[in-house]
């Protein structure tokens, strides 16, 4: 399986929402695109803040 990178997790997302805006959802398939959306943006989310983190401690070993 590929792995999940940030940008795909976006991706997916934007099409998810897509998805949803053009009514391209039947009822049957809702949940499922919204417990995935709601994966997708934990996913982005602990992405940014790890991503955060380690700037930060780059930053902070260059002492700026």
């Amino acid at each position: 399986m590929e792995k999940l990178t940030y940008e795909k997790a976006a991706n997916e997302l934007e099409q998810i929402l897509s998805e949803l805006k053009n009514d391209e959802v039947t009822v049957d398939e809702l949940a499922i695109k919204v417990e995935r959306a709601s994966k997708l943006i934990v996913f982005c989310k602990e992405k940014l803040s790890s991503t955060e983190k380690k700037v930060d401690g780059i930053i902070e070993k260059l002492g700026l």
